[in-house]
């Protein structure tokens, strides 16, 4: 090896001098430029060893932040494909209400209705480290969609107390009269038609939270984009790069998911637009 022969040329020319003229101090200054060499070899492989470990690191976190992305996609589209059902289901009596607001005096169907949902996707964003893999707008969507969904839950339960108990009672004794003299709802049903504006609406925003806000930032964080790229975004502007424009028509398009098949889609297809 190259150092093995310097080495022994070095001692080889050592051996020659006259013991009387060097000392320690010039045995040091000769072997100085080898001692810096592997001193330099040593930091340069330590270095790159650094190196190659925080690149294996970064990429281990990349693919596992893309998995839990992948896997909070499939769930919020599961939520969504449920909350579109349940507002079907809630549709009979927006109808009876829209004929309550105009005066009428029809019939309130009897229904029960269940928005359970298991949360637990959610709350491992907030309870590991793919906390830190979620984009700052995307954790807004999160928190302001959970606080939503728990107000569902508190309407629907209301609602469904109005279902379960009052209304079925009143059916057994064969008495269907929801209205006074004056056409207006007795005052144990008055708020039924309350309960079920808000349950509509909460329903309705929740699922626009989750399709274009959630969805949509998940799939463009999945596309490798990046959110400060949208700043001041314009489809229309030349000057917006056609990649751009394709990979946000896409991610509005994957956030239109088949409802009545959610999670249908490979993950490859989410990883360009």
């Amino acid at each position: 090896m190259f150092w093995n022969r310097l080495r022994r040329a070095q001692e080889d020319e050592m051996a020659e001098t006259p013991a009387t003229l060097p000392g320690f101090g010039t045995r040091l200054r000769r072997n100085l430029p080898f001692f810096a060499i592997e001193l330099l070899v040593v930091f340069v492989g330590v270095y790159l060893a650094f190196l190659l470990g925080n690149r294996q690191e970064a990429a281990r976190e990349q693919e596992l932040a893309l998995k839990y992305r992948e896997i909070l996609i499939c769930d919020f589209e599961i939520l969504v494909s449920s909350l579109h059902d349940q507002l079907e289901e809630l549709r009979p009596h927006i109808q009876v209400v829209r004929q309550i607001d105009e005066g009428l005096e029809p019939e309130i169907p009897l229904s029960e209705f269940y928005y359970l949902y298991d949360d637990r996707v959610l709350q491992a964003a907030f309870d590991s480290q793919n906390f830190e893999s979620l984009d700052s707008l995307l954790v807004q969507s999160i928190v302001r969609g959970r606080v939503m969904l728990l107000s569902l839950e508190q309407y629907v339960d209301h609602l469904n107390t109005l279902m379960t108990t009052t209304l079925p009672q009143m059916h057994r004794d064969g008495d269907r009269r929801y209205y006074d003299e004056e056409g207006k709802l007795l005052p144990h049903l008055e708020a039924y038609p309350r309960l079920v504006r808000r349950t509509a609406r909460l329903n309705g925003a929740l699922q626009n939270v989750l399709r274009g806000e959630a969805l949509f930032t998940l799939h463009i964080e999945t596309m490798g984009i990046d959110l400060t790229d949208l700043v001041g975004f314009d489809a229309d502007d030349p000057a917006t790069p056609d990649a751009l424009k394709d990979a946000v028509a896409r991610a509005a398009e994957l956030a239109r998911f088949d409802l009545e098949n959610p999670c249908s889609r490979s993950f490859a297809s989410l990883q360009g637009p």
